[in-house]
């Protein structure tokens, strides 16, 4: 295998999105309300604890997403970590679409942000700061409440959906 280099003239995009493949993320979905109340979600899979004490964690969204505005000015959010059930779901809310919750698959969070129902660990968010680097903003929470359940979760490795099991 040659290995793509990066220099000064050239560099090749899918190459790198290739390389950045190798790493299996978690799949989540971001959660908040836009301003009429109604339950807004999308997809990540770049979301990282920053902190323990204070709680603090980090998602990344792309500056040519449509939803960026909303999820850029929500003071809360919740991020709900999805179980390999989860698939069609995030297929769903990876789209730049207005895709419509069904009731079922909501409730309302500790503090009111909505939440996936089925979701295997959920944190519930107040935004902390956001940060423009490159081509997405980092937006920083300090989580207020969270909840998880055992199980195995839904993962994303080289472009596929994957299982993460618990291993004993």
């Amino acid at each position: 295998m040659v290995a793509p280099t990066v220099t000064e003239d050239v560099f090749d995009v899918r190459a790198y999105r290739n390389a950045l493949g190798c790493f299996g993320t978690g799949v989540a979905l971001v959660t908040t309300e836009d301003a009429a109340g109604k339950p807004r979600a999308i997809t990540i899979n770049s979301f990282t604890s920053v902190s323990l004490e204070p709680p603090i964690i980090l998602w990344c969204i792309d500056v040519r997403s449509e939803r960026l505005d909303l999820f850029v000015n929500a003071e809360r959010f919740a991020i709900s970590v999805l179980d390999p059930k989860g698939q069609e779901l995030a297929n769903s809310y990876a789209r730049n679409s207005e895709t419509e919750f069904a009731e079922t698959l909501l409730k309302p969070g500790r503090t009111n942000v909505p939440v996936v129902s089925s979701a295997l660990s959920v944190l519930e968010c107040s935004t902390r700061w956001r940060q423009k680097v490159g081509d997405h903003v980092i937006i920083f929470g300090t989580v207020e409440a969270f909840d998880s359940t055992e199980g195995s979760g839904l993962g994303y490795f080289r472009g596929k959906y994957t299982t993460i099991e618990t291993v004993t």
